[in-house]
């Protein structure tokens, strides 16, 4: 097993993987989540001072080899000679009887990492999986088996919807990405703002924190990391987008098409500019990009989930900053430009509008810690985006959190990052919104609320317009 490290967060999922590897049934659980998001890392800690064998797949090579580097790592890890004598199998079938014989007489957690590249995107590998357990690893008592991948897409529809595993799957896991209270235990010593500001440069993955920590501010890391030829940003678009994607010229048409567009696109509007037909094939990759967590959609709280007004937003926050402001400098860092670039463009207004709307994305992302803030949570509620196109005479409306009550309250949140106090001029914009809200909400209470980065202005307190005024340090020392 790799060495250790220090470790944050995901007790929920360690307790349940414990249940899991504590269980003296024979046992699958499967674990998916976006590259860098810390499955492997999860996994290791869970297996901690468990005998265990941990096979981590090769990207972009052929079954052929897959099997091959499988059965050198088989025999490293156990130490047998025997195999290497035996001709290679050209099937998984055989390569997982091989792996059955290795483990007969003691049986052990087996975990086969990015199972995707195991399979080569294919579903032979399943069937063949299902076949062996079925006949040989189910009968080891305690046997546990752990699939675990970061094509989100891949692991849903060929592993946990599949014929094969179905009713053989016993636990499921998507890991996400760090919440603000995370990013505060990956960042200690750190002050509110660096906090706030890594966790919307990053989006909470925990891979992008541990390399923000290295550094003595977010600000030197960003400048090394993001806008230096060989720095890490720089390169990771060709490693977590391209590998995922690369072979499907569409699913980049779509990102770019959402990345110039902060506020989102309709379905017809996502197609346009991609340059898309709006058909099944747009339905199939939208699903794909939002399985792997890289765009999300929403639609307005009071329509079907079904609807054609679904609206779409790239989702992920390392790909938003990747198009806002890494690619247009690739050529100057490529010429070796000595300027401090990250300097100027956080100095800049495109910065500020960029880090607003992170700062929009951060809040959705704590709904349920704003809920409990406000003192709701206990009850169900459903919560996301309501937004409205511009009708005659009349701007469309976009309210980015709104929480539907079944008390027959909408909690309406107007997000303000600002450097400065917010004043009394946000007033004037949620009575706006909430009078466009009025003719959707029927006879329930629409209840204004602030979410602020810094403190209101004391005009903006003493007015009592608002029903609460949170600000984001709450959000942080939840």
């Amino acid at each position: 097993m790799p060495t250790m490290v220090d470790f944050v967060g995901r007790q929920a999922e360690l307790d349940r993987l414990g249940r899991l590897l504590d269980s003296p049934r024979a046992e699958i659980g499967v674990l998916y989540g976006r590259r860098r998001v810390g499955k492997t890392v999860l996994l290791e800690r869970a297996l901690a001072g468990r005998p265990a064998l941990f096979f981590e797949a090769l990207e972009d090579r052929s079954k052929k080899e897959q099997i091959a580097h499988f059965l050198y790592e088989l025999r490293l890890q156990t130490g047998s000679k025997g195999t290497s004598e035996e001709p290679p199998p050209d099937t998984w079938k055989e390569a997982f009887m091989r792996l059955f014989q290795a483990i007969e007489k003691n049986p052990m957690p087996v975990v086969l990492d990015e199972f995707q590249w195991l399979a080569n995107y294919r579903y032979e590998i399943v069937s063949d999986l299902k076949y062996v357990w079925d006949r040989h690893f189910s009968k080891l008592r305690g046997q546990k088996l752990l699939l675990c991948g970061s094509v989100a897409s891949f692991m849903i529809e060929k592993v946990l919807k599949s014929k094969a595993l179905y009713g053989r799957i016993d636990l499921e896991l998507q890991i996400e990405p760090f919440k603000l209270a995370e990013t505060r235990q990956m960042l200690p010593g750190r002050g509110q703002d660096e906090i706030l500001e890594a966790h919307m440069l990053t989006g909470g993955i925990p891979r992008y924190l541990e390399l923000l920590s290295e550094y003595p501010s977010i600000q030197l890391a960003m400048e090394e990391l993001a806008f230096t030829r060989l720095g890490y940003f720089t390169k990771e678009y060709e490693r977590i987008f391209v590998s995922h994607f690369g072979k499907h010229p569409n699913f980049e048409a779509i990102v770019r098409a959402l990345a110039t567009h902060p506020l989102g696109l309709y379905r017809e509007e996502l197609a346009r500019e991609a340059e898309i037909a709006a058909g099944g094939q747009l339905t199939t990759q939208l699903r794909d990009l939002k399985a792997a967590g890289f765009i999300g959609s929403a639609v307005p709280f009071n329509k079907d989930e079904r609807t054609a007004r679904a609206k779409y937003f790239l989702n992920d926050a390392y790909l938003r900053f990747y198009f806002a402001f890494i690619e247009p400098n690739l050529r100057a860092m490529a010429a070796g430009s000595q300027v401090s670039l990250f300097g100027e463009i956080s100095r800049s207004g495109a910065y500020y509008a960029w880090i607003g709307r992170a700062f929009e994305y951060l809040c959705s992302q704590h709904a349920d810690v704003i809920a409990q803030i406000l003192g709701f949570s206990g009850i169900r509620f459903s919560v996301g985006p309501y937004f409205a196109r511009a009708q005659a005479g009349e701007n469309g409306v976009q309210i980015d959190l709104l929480f539907d009550r079944p008390d027959r309250v909408l909690t309406v949140c107007e997000l303000k990052y600002g450097e400065g106090p917010i004043g009394m001029e946000v007033i004037p914009e949620m009575k706006r919104k909430l009078r466009l809200l009025e003719p959707v909400a029927g006879r329930k209470t629409l209840q204004p609320v602030l979410i602020v980065r810094n403190r209101p202005s004391q005009a903006l307190i003493d007015s009592r317009y608002f029903y609460r005024i949170i600000e984001a340090r709450q959000i942080l020392m939840a």
